[in-house]
């Protein structure tokens, strides 16, 4: 299937500013005093505004304090939100007309995914009307002795209150033997053909392989490779510290002990560098040493490394035998290609007399996930796929008749709509943009501040809980506030060391007796949900530098004094460094600029007039009818 997008007109507070342009205000007087809008295709009336809002927020609710409430009675009701109603209301409607006027429901691959979503709407209903019909037969003596043997899970509850789980515990205990039966009779009853053999693909030859071997040998090509250890050396004084290394070696020292003293966590790592992969500066630092020697320093991502080489591998060529299997897979592959275009029209099975063909097998296989593919790669497996192909649909068939109802149609015609306004919105959007490398780079350098590292810290701290009386409270002010003097105690006095305070006073476990140190590096993520909660921690200590300590100062349900070990400055990344994050980012702008576009041009086509006399109307009502529920 088609990748689709998702695509929706949200409701809630953002309505206020939807699409600001494309619309007029009062305008003619309506004929109607109800209509609150007119439009190129028809006018919106006050119940159908309110009709619309209804459905729009059925079933969804909010948190307010610790009650949840309907989310509809959360609007507001002010002439803006309701206007922000409206113009969704109208794009709603030319999206569906522009959606029949291309008739997108009649292609084949859209047709295919619209039966599926009806599909797996029938299966979902059958199942709950296995569960929510008394399909499976559950008596009480069967409860009774399941709440006997599991009394432990249920403590102190009497059986009274726990019949119902116990209910629904035993009918999904009983359910695969319910539906195994269920399918068994349908099969029986059914009048079924198979023509299996039209999926076998046969092996390749011995010649083939060859063949294959010799025709795509290049891509059986191993390259260079070097096997190296390596000094990662990071920190604000990482360059300072890799020439003291450098000069180190230089003076005969051994490698090892050099990564001992400057290198991350005092050691050195092994790594495997092919050619052409990733690491541009590596490549270059080890390219013309012979095994045992080591490079200069050279930086990479704001790290400095130096490395010794081990071993160097020459390029070769990947023996057959070890490559005979992916040579299999790629052969197989053509083969199922061609044979299957070849037999497409051939009928693989018949249902009832419905015919069914290799097309409408191979259409439903290419969608499966890759790795379910593989699954069912041999000519057995796929045998047993259409057994569970004829199974689907025989319980389709037999359910969905039974299951037409109301709801159900509705579901199905949602489903429906918001398929067939992901192929829109693809159509006119997605497949429209397009990244330029020379747009990327122009992107980069109009903000290239956006593209920096954030600061970053390594820090020792000291924490005391708040407690959640005043009494508690004043009593952890007081703790830390000691503890503070004893880092501080004044002009002309020593303080205490932070690390042996943190060890007094500290009521963190995982850092109290390490001297309150974390070690890892303390950063802004960018993620505004977690930054929320974290910003003003990080920007207290953004600030200081290396050595200084704060003052106590509250954060959350803790006391905290902080003092920071090291600091990184921010640095600029870049251009091939951050490309790929720029080119998403510049991407996502674009398509947000071309679906505004897109809209804004469909809402100026559909000359959309709102009636704001006709919305105070409605708004006052709705406040009078607010008022007599109070009263009552």
């Amino acid at each position: 299937m088609m990748k689709l997008r998702a695509y929706c007109l949200c409701l809630l507070p953002v309505i206020v500013t939807f699409f600001l342009i494309g619309c007029g205000r009062e305008g003619n007087k309506p004929s109607n005093p109800n209509v609150v809008a007119t439009y190129a295709h028809g006018e919106i009336t006050a119940e159908g505004l309110e009709n619309y809002l209804k459905q729009r927020t059925e079933g969804v609710k909010v948190i307010v304090g610790d009650t949840l409430v309907p989310v509809i009675d959360r609007i507001p009701k002010t002439v803006e939100v309701y206007s922000g109603i409206i113009r969704e209301m109208v794009l709603d409607d030319v999206v569906k007309r522009k959606i029949k006027e291309k008739q997108l429901d009649n292609r084949n691959n859209i047709r295919h995914a619209l039966k599926h979503a009806e599909d797996q709407i029938t299966l979902r209903e059958l199942h709950s009307e296995i569960h929510e019909r008394n399909k499976i037969p559950v008596g009480e003596t069967e409860i009774q002795q399941y709440y006997d043997k599991n009394r432990s899970q249920f403590g102190d509850k009497p059986l009274y209150d726990v019949r119902e789980e116990i209910k629904s515990i035993l009918v999904s205990e009983k359910e695969p033997a319910y539906v195994a039966k269920y399918i068994s009779e349908l099969k029986d009853t059914a009048t079924i053909t198979r023509n299996y053999e039209i999926l076998k693909i046969p092996e390749p030859t011995g010649e083939e392989f060859r063949n294959a071997y010799e025709k795509n040998k290049e891509n059986y090509r191993e390259p260079q490779k070097w096997i190296i250890e390596q000094i990662e050396i990071e920190g604000s004084k990482a360059k300072e510290n890799a020439e003291k290394a450098w000069a180190k070696l230089g003076a005969g020292e051994g490698f090892e002990a050099v990564a001992k003293t400057f290198g991350k966590e005092g050691r050195l790592t092994t790594v495997e560098h092919k050619s052409g992969s990733p690491g541009e500066k590596l490549e270059k630092a080890i390219a013309s040493l012979n095994p045992g020697e080591f490079s200069r320093p050279f930086e990479d991502k704001g790290k400095y490394f130096l490395a010794r080489l081990k071993e160097k591998i020459p390029a070769s060529y990947i023996q057959f035998d070890k490559v005979r299997d992916e040579i299999r897979q790629s052969l197989m592959k053509e083969r199922e290609e061609k044979l299957y275009e070849e037999r497409k029209a051939l009928t693989l099975f018949t249902l009832h007399g419905r015919r069914y063909s290799l097309e409408d097998f191979y259409q439903e296989f290419k969608e499966m996930p890759a790795s379910e593919q593989r699954r069912y790669s041999t000519y057995e497996d796929r045998s047993k796929l259409v057994d569970r192909m004829i199974v689907r649909l025989l319980l389709l068939e037999d359910s969905y008749d039974r299951m037409l109802n109301a709801k159900k149609k509705s579901e199905i015609e949602e489903a429906r709509e918001h398929i067939l306004k992901e192929v829109f919105h693809e159509e006119q959007v997605d497949q429209k943009l397009e990244v330029k490398d020379e747009e990327v780079k122009k992107f980069y350098e109009q903000d290239r501040k956006h593209f920096q590292t954030s600061p970053k810290v390594k820090v020792n701290i000291i924490v005391v809980r708040r407690g959640q009386s005043e009494a508690e409270d004043k009593r952890a002010n007081e703790k830390i506030e000691e503890a503070y003097k004893k880092l501080k105690p004044g002009f002309f006095k020593k303080g205490m060391a932070f690390e042996e305070a943190a060890k007094q006073y500290s009521e963190d476990p995982q850092t109290a007796q390490k001297g309150g140190e974390i070690a890892d590096w303390i950063a802004e993520t960018g993620n505004p949900l977690v930054e929320m909660e974290d910003h003003p921690f990080h920007e207290r200590l953004m600030d200081l530098v290396p050595g200084e300590i704060t003052k106590p100062f509250p954060l959350g349900e803790y006391y905290l004094i902080v003092k920071v070990r090291e600091k990184e400055r921010p640095r600029q990344q870049s251009f091939e460094e951050v490309k790929e994050h720029a080119k998403q980012e510049l991407k996502a702008k674009k398509h947000d600029d071309l679906t505004a576009k897109l809209y804004n041009d469909m809402m100026n086509q559909a000359k959309l007039v709102i009636h704001d006399k006709a919305l105070k109307s409605l708004i006052n009502k709705a406040d009078q009818q607010k008022e007599v529920g109070k009263t009552k």
